[in-house]
Protein backbone atom coordinates (compact mmCIF):
# COMPACT_ATOMS: atom_id res chain seq x y z
CA UNK A 1 0.00 0.00 0.00
CA UNK A 2 1.38 3.20 -0.73
CA UNK A 3 0.37 5.37 1.90
CA UNK A 4 1.99 8.91 0.82
CA UNK A 5 -0.96 11.44 0.56
CA UNK A 6 -1.71 9.72 3.86
CA UNK A 7 1.54 10.70 5.54
CA UNK A 8 1.70 13.99 3.67
CA UNK A 9 -1.70 14.57 5.44
CA UNK A 10 -0.11 14.00 8.65
CA UNK A 11 3.10 16.24 8.09
CA UNK A 12 0.73 19.02 7.29
CA UNK A 13 -1.79 18.52 10.66
CA UNK A 14 -0.91 21.14 12.91
CA UNK A 15 -1.75 18.78 16.25
CA UNK A 16 -1.28 14.83 15.66
CA UNK A 17 -1.77 12.65 18.23
CA UNK A 18 0.69 9.60 19.64
CA UNK A 19 -0.45 6.79 17.07
CA UNK A 20 0.06 9.41 13.98
CA UNK A 21 3.42 10.28 15.26
CA UNK A 22 4.23 5.95 15.66
CA UNK A 23 3.26 6.51 11.92
CA UNK A 24 5.11 9.02 10.78
CA UNK A 25 8.23 7.81 12.72
CA UNK A 26 7.63 3.94 11.06
CA UNK A 27 7.15 6.04 7.79
CA UNK A 28 10.90 8.20 7.85
CA UNK A 29 12.62 5.14 8.67
CA UNK A 30 11.50 2.88 6.23
CA UNK A 31 12.68 6.18 4.23
CA UNK A 32 16.15 6.81 5.40
CA UNK A 33 19.23 5.98 2.89
CA UNK A 34 21.38 4.64 3.64
CA UNK A 35 19.41 2.66 6.13
CA UNK A 36 19.97 3.46 9.73
CA UNK A 37 20.02 -0.15 11.58
CA UNK A 38 20.05 0.99 15.52
CA UNK A 39 17.53 3.45 15.13
CA UNK A 40 15.20 0.63 13.74
CA UNK A 41 15.08 -1.55 17.08
CA UNK A 42 12.54 -3.87 17.47
CA UNK A 43 8.93 -1.77 17.81
CA UNK A 44 5.79 -2.33 20.47
CA UNK A 45 4.13 -3.91 17.65
CA UNK A 46 7.23 -6.68 17.13
CA UNK A 47 4.41 -8.90 19.18
CA UNK A 48 1.58 -8.76 15.85
CA UNK A 49 4.77 -9.21 13.58
CA UNK A 50 5.96 -12.09 15.34
CA UNK A 51 2.11 -14.00 14.96
CA UNK A 52 2.60 -13.45 11.18
CA UNK A 53 3.39 -17.33 9.66
CA UNK A 54 6.01 -16.35 7.53
CA UNK A 55 7.75 -14.32 10.43
CA UNK A 56 11.57 -16.43 11.71
CA UNK A 57 12.38 -15.23 15.24
CA UNK A 58 16.38 -14.06 15.38
CA UNK A 59 18.40 -11.82 17.56
CA UNK A 60 18.41 -8.96 16.32
CA UNK A 61 21.84 -8.75 15.59
CA UNK A 62 21.59 -11.08 13.06
CA UNK A 63 18.57 -9.72 11.09
CA UNK A 64 19.25 -8.52 7.91
CA UNK A 65 18.37 -4.33 6.32
CA UNK A 66 15.69 -6.17 4.63
CA UNK A 67 14.18 -8.46 7.48
CA UNK A 68 14.31 -4.76 9.24
CA UNK A 69 12.48 -3.09 6.46
CA UNK A 70 9.95 -6.06 6.27
CA UNK A 71 8.83 -5.79 9.93
CA UNK A 72 9.02 -1.87 9.69
CA UNK A 73 6.51 -2.42 6.80
CA UNK A 74 4.28 -4.78 8.63
CA UNK A 75 4.36 -2.09 11.63
CA UNK A 76 3.30 0.59 9.32
CA UNK A 77 0.40 -1.73 8.24
CA UNK A 78 -0.98 -2.69 11.36
CA UNK A 79 -0.72 1.16 12.94
CA UNK A 80 -2.66 2.20 9.56
CA UNK A 81 -5.53 0.03 10.16
CA UNK A 82 -4.89 0.81 13.94
CA UNK A 83 -5.72 4.56 12.60
CA UNK A 84 -8.37 3.09 10.22
CA UNK A 85 -6.73 3.78 7.04
CA UNK A 86 -7.39 1.11 4.26
CA UNK A 87 -4.45 -1.19 3.33
CA UNK A 88 -6.24 -2.56 0.33
CA UNK A 89 -4.01 -1.17 -2.34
Amino acid sequence: MDFSLLIEGLRQARCITPLEKDILDTWNELQKSPFDRSSAQPPDILVAIKALPTTVVRPFDQVTESDIRYNLGKQLEALAVKEGWSTNG
